[in-house]
């Protein structure tokens, strides 16, 4: 009993000194607002060129829009069924797989069709802007930069962090 008593303070007196260390190393300064918007500026530049690469021994005709969203049509939906909107539930089949290893994460074959809420849903923020504007029926690919999809950390189940996506899916249905 009386060793275990002496490791406690040692321990901590370790612990102590640790820390007070990690404050003078040079790699705990903060990073400035401009500094990270560089680095994430980079990151875009280097995502996007992967994705033109790819893009084209895919078979995928994407261009980035505005947003920085490429969306690939394959299949129209019918001119007079529902277009979605910020509202609307849809109701999709979908696969999600890593852009450039093609490695798939989810499938509605194993999991079954995805209900989404557009208003309020924690899907990813570019696969809900790809949809908006879309008609039941519709096929598409879409391809999610980082910040469209999973961001800096990843899902926190299959997909890492910094990954670009592809998300193919079908529109089943669309209520508005």
């Amino acid at each position: 009993m009386k060793p275990l008593l002496f490791l406690i303070p040692l321990a901590l007196l370790i612990s102590c000194s640790c820390n007070d260390q990690k404050d003078k190393l040079p790699y705990t300064k903060r990073v400035s607002k401009e500094v990270k918007a560089d680095l994430n500026h980079w990151w875009v530049r280097n995502d996007s060129a992967l994705i033109v690469h790819y893009s084209d021994s895919l078979g995928l005709d994407s261009i980035p829009d505005e947003r920085g969203l490429w969306l690939t049509i394959h299949k129209e939906g019918d001119d007079k069924a529902k277009s979605v909107n910020e509202n609307s539930v849809v109701t999709i089949s979908y696969v999600i797989s890593d852009f450039v290893t093609g490695k798939k994460f989810y499938t509605s074959k194993k999991l079954g069709p995805k209900k989404i809420n557009i208003a309020h849903t924690d899907e990813p923020q570019g696969l809900l802007e790809a949809l908006v504007g879309l008609r039941d029926g519709t096929k598409a690919t879409a391809v999610l930069l980082p910040d469209k999809a999973f961001g800096l950390v990843g899902d926190g189940e299959k997909i890492e962090g910094r990954r670009i996506i592809r998300y193919d899916f079908e529109i089943l249905k669309v209520e508005n």
